[in-house]
């Protein structure tokens, strides 16, 4: 789910809930959904709510596209009432009530139990199992970025294993703690330079968490393994 950088505050575009739920009706411009599970907590299992998309008048996305009985997982946030305004002062909207968030991407794909669409790469098709999809949104929403430095580094899975690169502001030497999602240590290792590659370790799979650290900074990133 990735809203369109640079444009708005990041409150008008971070979900508040990352929602499974079944789609039960049309609504003017917006669905009635039941919701199965909230991943990020607060919607009860078997609630229904209302999710308001695009009147046309609106920057959020459209969603009467969703067939009835459909499973959907959208981010969501609580109405900010703009559809009472600029789509025709229907009233139709009410605090209550929730809607996709302004400009970009809010929703990925489902089916039997796996999860699908640009999950940490723009515009890619990725998956993952739907019991790792938990630890992977409670770590990777904005929301959460609080969990980082913010000194620059990137980390990413490639063929050979693990890949991390660093700017010149680190140390020389560099540990590297890799866990999964369960928090079990699987790897404890180092590397010279800022160009480090590490085997994935042996049996990792799903999702793993890579902190890489020196004597005044660390960097923490979750990457999907196959």
């Amino acid at each position: 789910m990735q809203p369109f950088p640079g444009t708005f505050p990041p409150d008008w575009v971070i979900p508040d809930h990352v929602v499974l739920g079944v789609k039960l009706a049309t609504v003017e411009y917006g669905v009635d959904l039941q919701v199965i599970q909230d991943f990020r907590g607060g919607l009860a299992a078997d609630e229904i709510i209302r999710v308001w998309g695009d009147c046309g008048f609106l920057c959020r996305t459209y969603n009467g596209w969703v067939e009835y009985g459909d499973t959907v997982l959208w981010g969501i946030k609580p109405c900010d009432l703009a559809g009472n305004m600029f789509c025709g002062a229907s009233q139709f909207e009410a605090p209550e009530h929730y809607q996709l968030p302004v400009c970009g991407i809010y929703w990925l794909g489902y089916s039997n139990g796996v999860v699908s669409g640009p999950l940490f790469t723009e515009g890619a098709s990725e998956t993952i199992e739907l019991e790792d999809f938990e630890a992977l949104v409670n770590g990777c929403l904005a929301t959460s970025i609080e969990a980082r430095s913010l000194t620059e580094a990137s980390v990413s899975c490639t063929s050979d294993g693990i890949l991390i690169r660093t700017t010149h502001e680190w140390s020389e030497n560099k540990q590297v703690c890799i866990t999964d999602a369960t928090g079990r240590l699987l790897l404890n290792t180092g590397f010279l330079g800022e160009l480090g590659s590490i085997p994935l370790p042996v049996h990792a799979a799903g999702i793993l968490m890579v902190t890489v650290r020196d004597e005044q900074r660390s960097f923490t990133a979750r990457i999907l393994a196959k």
